[in-house]
């Protein structure tokens, strides 16, 4: 466009550049920045949070924070949506003291942190396993004079749950819906996954049901949680019912669904039906992974079958898949 001398304008740029970061190309993304300043093209706040989420969701905090350098040398502020991006990357590597300063800073900017900021931020906290620091923030929230939403629930009830509180993650799904926020598929499958991890499994079945009548339809994440509970749990005849029904839910079992089913029953000894499991994967499309063989050839040479184990290390090798 510019050697026929036609000149790109921001909305052109930041599609562009949009473009670049999907395809995960960081590189070419900053130096499309950088030819933009070249060009005199007037960059808004917009264009740099496009390339400051790229930066983020895959962890370069450093190159994150050079473009809000690059910005703030042109006597730009970053925006509450930039601050929000910037504590999501902060918390992906760890970094969560600085997320807190940076929420925190947000008011002497003359920034209001919404409650999309505080979700990030209480969302980072339990993934780092913070779940006091995350409890004490979610409670900051309404003296802040915001409002809970799905996605704050749903991130608390994911730290609670994961450090087996199991306890105050029901008593706080209780008060959700007391304070008349709708549950969605995410905090299902959260609070299911929650009480299978703690051998709740009748509990779970039960909330199965609430969710299908509050219209809320199950996918195969739902039913992998509760066919890997079940395993867990000793009770491999009754996922393995489970699993034969998927099809008439309308559903299909993906990698996990498979791996979960073949990883027990090479625990209880069952060899065949776990090959022939295995060939019925492959025939339905679903391309074993690293794992399924890994469980395989581990179960294999437990029985001192190392034929048939070096039958599916190689079948592992001639699909590409790498041992570690």
């Amino acid at each position: 466009m510019i050697d026929k001398g036609i000149s790109p304008n921001i909305v052109t740029y930041s599609s562009l550049l949009k473009g670049l970061c999907n395809f995960g190309r960081r590189k070419d993304a900053k130096d499309l920045i950088t030819g933009m300043v070249d060009h005199k093209v007037s960059l808004n706040v917009i264009t740099f949070n496009i390339l400051v989420d790229a930066f983020c969701k895959d962890g370069m905090v450093k190159e994150a924070e050079d473009v809000v350098e690059i910005m703030m040398q042109r006597n730009m502020s970053p925006d509450v949506v930039m601050y929000t991006t910037l504590i999501d990357g902060y918390s992906l590597v760890g970094q969560i003291d600085k997320a807190r300063k940076l929420l925190d800073s947000m008011p002497g900017r003359g920034l209001k942190p919404g409650i999309i900021s505080y979700n990030s931020l209480i969302n980072g906290y339990c993934k780092n396993g913070r779940v006091e620091d995350a409890w004490s923030l979610f409670l900051e929230v309404p003296r802040k004079g915001l409002e809970y939403n799905v996605v704050t629930y749903s991130s608390m009830l994911h730290g609670l749950f994961g450090a087996d509180r199991c306890a105050d993650g029901l008593k706080l799904f209780k008060d959700m819906q007391a304070e008349q926020v709708i549950p969605n598929l995410v905090t299902y499958n959260t609070l299911l996954h929650g009480l299978c991890m703690n051998k709740q499994i009748a509990e779970a079945f039960s909330f199965l049901h609430i969710m299908e009548e509050k219209g809320v339809n199950p996918n195969i994440t739902t039913y992998n949680i509760l066919i890997h509970g079940l395993c867990k749990d000793g009770k491999l005849e009754i996922a393995r019912n489970l699993f034969s029904r998927l099809a008439s839910k309308g559903l299909h079992p993906n990698i996990t669904t498979y791996n979960i089913i073949i990883g027990s029953l090479c625990q209880e000894g069952l060899t065949e039906e776990a090959k022939n499991l295995l060939i019925e994967m492959e025939k339905s499309g679903c391309a074993p992974d690293t794992l399924t063989y890994d469980v395989l050839i581990k179960h294999l040479l437990e029985r001192n079958a190392l034929s048939e184990a070096k039958t599916f290390l190689d079948k592992m090798c001639e699909n590409s898949h790498l041992i570690i």
